[in-house]
């Protein structure tokens, strides 16, 4: 029989990791849509009990149904690296039985990233108790995204406030992600195929192209942000404080102090946003973001963007899609050093025909590449940067 469930705690390879209280995202969730998206959800929805160790989501397959979880506790859950091998999907459900990252109460959502053009995660979401959720059919969510503008302005802002709540748990056992390199991952243009021609002219209106030397701070952990940066070149490198720490003292530390006792996790290059967590949720940003080497910033001030989102509706709308594609890209990134790597093809790599790699593109994908190359390029020259 379901009986409601609201435990926030987890054990990780014998650590102790405390979530954050379940009532979170269920104020965010009702804060941020209006009564009547609340009520098509659930016209189009239909609600369902569920027992434990019932799979929603599975391991790198595109859900039929968006769940909405009203009571009880799922479980994030992804396989470790070292037993990945050949295509994702082969993957049983038994592998990933050691490594449950993060678990996720009343107001969370899961089945999400297949709303965006994205590699799927390769993680399991599963409750862990008996459970109440709402499931939405995937493409019925899809064509009201598409058709109502309001209401996707809102659950895009909604969704990207979860994923970035995700995020920041994640940041916060910085002693469980592994240090990368400084090397760029793959540039994400494609976000730029979301806006429109007059979008990038607004942004290049309102924006201030800046310069950063190699090894200058854009942003510094427990600093609120008070605008949103896109990277036009170069590469930034983004760490984490390691072991507990006070955001107001390392606000009033020295960077370069700082600097010694934070783990890089990620890196940015061409197209991608920096300040996006902060900007939505106005909290202090939980990780430094300094300057590889030297590096080109459109930074668009915070007061600005947030005039525009109020009266620009469709804007709007296309704009938190974008921060919420940005976001879960940072997440899945994080995610796969927690535990999974991808399969991903390198140059001079000898291409196995026998091998999904993860980062292959469909035709839809391609074109999706090249209009938003397209479009960035477009808005560089506006800049005379190029």
């Amino acid at each position: 029989m379901y009986k409601p469930v609201f435990s926030t705690q987890l054990i990780r390879n014998n650590v102790s990791i405390t979530g954050h209280a379940g009532d979170v995202m269920a104020e965010v969730l009702l804060r941020e849509l209006s009564n009547a998206d609340i009520d098509w959800m659930i016209n189009a929805g239909h609600r369902e009990t569920i027992e434990s160790d019932r799979i929603l989501v599975e391991l790198c397959k595109q859900p039929d149904e968006i769940h909405l979880l009203l009571d009880g506790t799922l479980a994030i859950v992804i396989p470790p690296a070292d037993q990945v091998s050949g295509k994702l999907s082969d993957l049983s459900i038994g592998d990933c039985g050691h490594y449950e990252v993060m678990q996720l109460s009343s107001g969370e959502i899961v089945g999400e990233l297949s709303l965006f053009n994205l590699c799927l995660m390769p993680a399991v979401a599963k409750a862990i108790s008996p459970s109440l959720v709402l499931s939405i059919p995937r493409q019925q969510l899809v064509e009201k995204l598409e058709q109502d503008i309001s209401f996707s302005s809102r659950f895009y802002r909604m969704i990207a406030l979860m994923l970035s709540e995700r995020l920041r748990r994640l940041l916060e056992m910085p002693g469980q992600i592994q240090a990368t390199t400084e090397q760029a991952m793959k540039e994400v243009l494609f976000v730029f195929s979301e806006f429109r021609d007059s979008d990038v002219d607004w942004l290049v209106a309102a924006g201030e192209v800046k310069t950063l030397s190699a090894g200058s701070i854009l942003l510094q952990t427990g600093k609120p942000v008070d605008a949103l940066h896109i990277v036009l070149d170069g590469l930034l490198q983004i760490s984490a404080p390691e072991g507990k720490y006070n955001p107001l003292t390392l606000c009033f530390e020295c960077a370069e102090k700082n600097a010694k006792f934070e783990k890089p996790i990620a890196t940015l290059s061409k197209g991608e946003v920096s300040g996006a967590v902060s900007f939505l949720d106005f909290r202090p940003h939980p990780t430094t973001v300094r300057a590889i080497n030297n590096s080109l910033v459109l930074s668009i001030p915070r007061q600005v963007l947030s005039m525009r989102l109020q009266q620009d509706i469709s804007f709007a709308s296309r704009f938190y899609r974008v921060l919420a594609i940005q976001i879960a890209n940072s997440l899945q990134a994080v995610m796969n050093q927690l535990g999974c790597s991808q399969t991903i093809y390198t140059q001079h790599q000898e291409m196995d025909m026998n091998v999904e790699y993860d980062d292959e593109l469909d035709l839809d994908s391609l074109h999706q590449v090249s209009q938003g190359a397209a479009r960035f390029n477009w808005m560089l020259k506006r800049l005379g940067i190029v």
